[in-house]
């Protein structure tokens, strides 16, 4: 195009010029389609992710709604608008990547967790019900998984803990 621009209709003739810039715009829109076949995908899936949040607030109590304010005090900056996640009457809803997993605190058989201090506080969380075993990763600092086996204990005391996880 800019080779076209420069030289011009009188050097490369009015049916050369037609051609080149006509292929321009040709080209132009199958970019902007294939932009568009990236992008719908895109915004999509993280349209149907923020959904998720207000759902799932909306049908907190007012204990459950008192937790996560609480939480949401203490967690990093960018985890203060798109928990991890949520705790609501018996249950644990976690936000991974465009999904939540629901798991209820009386089906957890154990709670295994292993942290890393590697750029920040980073802990693996396993949480093995009957049927399987889950793993997430819940990033910022310690106070959001010692909120979580807590809430999970309190809720099913059966739970089976590593207690040498938590050096604080």
């Amino acid at each position: 195009m800019m080779e076209t621009m420069s030289y011009g209709k009188a050097i490369l003739g009015d049916d050369r010029y037609n051609a080149r810039i006509s292929d321009s715009y040709i080209y132009t829109l199958v970019l902007f389609g294939f932009a568009l076949m990236i992008v719908t995908p895109v915004i999509f899936f993280v349209k149907k992710m923020i959904n998720n949040y207000p759902q799932s607030i909306n049908s907190l109590s007012e204990t459950d709604m008192e937790n996560l304010l609480k939480v949401n005090n203490m967690a990093p900056f960018y985890e203060k608008f798109m928990p991890s996640y949520i705790i609501k009457e018996g249950t644990v809803c976690f936000f991974y990547l465009f999904q939540h997993t629901t798991i209820f605190f009386k089906d957890i058989v154990a709670i295994n967790v292993k942290h890393s201090y590697y750029k920040g506080y980073t802990a693996s969380v396993y949480i093995q019900t009957i049927a399987k075993t889950y793993r997430f990763r819940l990033i910022g600092n310690v106070f959001i998984v010692k909120n979580l086996t807590d809430e999970a204990v309190k809720s099913n005391p059966e739970i089976i803990l590593n207690k040498d996880w938590n050096i604080a």
